[in-house]
């Protein structure tokens, strides 16, 4: 089985914005903003619907990073661990 490690506080990243340089936030799951129900939907089925086709197969979770100081957003495909 994977998890991902931010989604499970195993770990933490800081992550600089590339247009202001200053650390975003981790918003969380993309897919968790795509509906109101989203978050009560099975894990592994909503990683279908996040644009990551073969986040099943490569076993990444995208989350979704905010800079609040330019209000840049970033996409970015956390690798899981066993």
């Amino acid at each position: 089985m994977y998890a991902c490690p931010l989604c499970n506080g195993l770990k933490s990243i800081n992550l600089n914005c590339p247009n202001c340089q200053q650390v975003m936030d981790n918003q969380g799951r993309t897919v968790d903003f795509m509906g109101d129900y989203i978050p009560y939907l099975e894990y592994e089925g909503t990683k279908l619907i996040d644009g990551e086709l073969n986040s099943t197969q490569d076993h990444t979770c995208l989350h979704l990073f905010y800079c609040t100081s330019c209000n840049q957003q970033l996409n970015v495909p956390i690798q899981e661990i066993r």
